[in-house]
């Protein structure tokens, strides 16, 4: 193997040190190093090119790539449904899928980019776009039906082109021949042909005219015996002595209306206002909007509504200006600039309004700085001095200790200047105070420290000097003075340059032995394989 020499041969009853196992796997750390290392390339000493690439850490893998020597081909497997399944290879010229109709290239969200072929591709359907798909080449027009899902090959394409193109008439005529109510004809040359006139109808040379029995579209005519469809054809400048006999009603109000006959427009106007007589009439012609007003109408349905720009709406809130309330009513709170809510009266405004709470509190403040009361001594009692009947009255606390007093609640900050505290007593002192170890001589003693005085029961330093002679450079203790005495000087002294619990130590040592001879031979089977 590249990079591998063999440290050290190992034989039975042999001392197995550390130094063995690491210099053996450092040599093959350096084996499997990423560059310079072992590389299973087929040369001498490098190992067989691996012929298996599937799942880390499985001796079968599902997903794998497996190298067929015998075929000359590259397979590649995916686990489906826990079965290590086929899907493609790698052949010679060719990627071909196991199984057909299984494999796709690429999806709907994640597409290949360009496709480039040289050779035939053949495809059940083709989709371009968002077009039809496509699944089949006509190849002959003349024998399918007209398909979206079908394209037309050029040659089916020209012979259905052909085919229709082969039904077009060309010019080949022999004769020609007078039909009905016409003469001539001919079978060369310049060929006439004649109209044949008949009744009503002349036929000249050089044209066809009508005689007096036909009807013309200029002239005064009279028509007997004729009917006119007016549905198809408009008959103008009716009157109505044109009309029959009771066509023609003039007294709507004497006759019953019928489908029958038509009204006159003097029986209409006669009927109609007959009928409009009965409506309630005014005299209002238009509704013009007022101050306040927007809208209004001359005809039909007029609408009013208030102009909130100008007018006041009691439904909506606005903003009013240079108005005048007269003996206003106001049932909820008020507000604005002219509204104040200071209970110290600082605004001093005369004209604004304050509130009820403001002038009560500002009310209650001055009112407590009026003296009130009918005192007319002030006497100094217990612990006070001064005093007086008139003027400001003064009271002095006693503070001298001349009388004895109880303070409750009181701080007194014995580092402020002019204070000090005396005479402080164990019975001063509440239990729970606790004085912190440190706050004693120069406070190098902790409270830790201190509290194990509490188990001594004479003299600390007496019982020290009775347990041991003085240990110092030049009279040391010896190793077999300690516990049973069964480790000497020499043995004690291999602890020297112990950096943590040697058991800690000696255990880590033999979990890596035992690693390092499971590593090293899992890496000499390995390497066997």
């Amino acid at each position: 193997m590249a990079g591998y020499t063999r440290q050290s041969s190992l034989n039975n009853g042999d001392t197995i040190t550390a130094a063995l196992f690491n210099n053996e796997y450092n040599q093959l750390l350096a084996a499997f190093n990423a560059s310079s290392g072992h590389k299973h390339d087929g040369t001498a000493a490098e190992g067989p090119v691996i012929a298996l690439i599937g799942d880390a850490g499985l001796t079968t893998p599902l997903n794998k790539i497996q190298i067929d020597t015998t075929n000359d081909e590259i397979g590649f497997h995916i686990d489906v449904s826990g079965t290590s399944t086929e899907q493609f290879k790698l052949l010679d010229g060719a990627i071909v899928p196991i199984t057909t109709n299984d494999i796709d290239l690429g999806s709907s969200s994640l597409q290949f980019k360009d496709a480039f072929f040289d050779g035939t591709v053949t495809l059940d359907g083709l989709t371009i776009g968002s077009a039809t798909n496509i699944t089949d080449v006509d190849t002959d027009l003349t024998s399918v039906s007209a398909s979206d899902d079908t394209l037309a090959s050029a040659k089916s394409i020209k012979t259905y082109v052909d085919a229709q193109v082969a039904t077009i008439p060309v010019g080949d005529i022999t004769s020609v021949v007078a039909g009905t109510g016409m003469t001539g004809g001919g079978t060369s040359g310049d060929v006439t042909l004649n109209v044949i006139g008949g009744t009503g109808i002349d036929a000249n040379a050089n044209d066809i005219a009508i005689d007096s029995t036909v009807v013309t579209l200029t002239g005064s005519q009279v028509l007997t015996g004729k009917t006119i469809d007016v549905d198809n054809n408009t008959l103008s400048n009716v009157e109505v002595d044109n009309l029959k006999s009771g066509v023609l009603d003039t007294d709507l109000a004497s006759v019953a209306a019928g489908d029958t006959t038509l009204a006159s427009a003097k029986a209409i106007k006669s009927y109609v206002d007959t009928q409009v007589a009965t409506i309630p009439v005014g005299d209002i012609t238009e509704v013009i909007a007022g101050t306040g007003l927007s809208g209004g109408a001359a005809s039909g349905a007029a609408t009013l509504n208030i102009d909130t720009a100008t007018t006041v709406d009691v439904s909506t809130a606005q903003t009013l200006t240079n108005k005048i309330l007269t003996s206003p009513v106001l049932n909820t709170s008020i507000s604005g600039t002219a509204f104040k809510d200071e209970d110290n009266m600082s605004s001093d405004s005369a004209t604004s309004v304050a509130s009820q709470q403001s002038i009560k509190a500002y009310v209650d403040a001055q009112v407590a700085t009026v003296p009130t009361g009918d005192i007319t001594e002030v006497v100094a009692g217990t612990g006070l001095s001064g005093g007086g009947t008139t003027g400001a009255v003064t009271l002095n606390a006693d503070v001298t200790g001349s009388s004895t007093t109880t303070f409750t609640n009181k701080t007194i900050d014995a580092d402020g200047t002019g204070n000090s505290i005396t005479n402080i007593e164990d019975a001063n002192i509440k239990a729970a105070a606790a004085i912190d170890a440190t706050k004693i001589a120069d406070g190098s003693v902790t409270s830790t420290e201190f509290q194990f005085i509490n188990s001594l029961s004479s003299n600390a330093q007496t019982q020290i000097d009775a347990k041991q002679a003085t240990i110092d450079s030049s009279n040391r203790l010896n190793a077999n003075l300690i516990h049973d005495g069964s480790v000497d000087n020499t043995e004690f002294g291999f602890l020297d340059g112990v950096t943590s619990s040697i058991q800690t130590q000696i255990n880590t040592a033999n979990t890596n032995i035992s690693n390092k001879a499971s590593n090293g031979f899992a890496v000499a089977m390995a390497i066997a394989l």
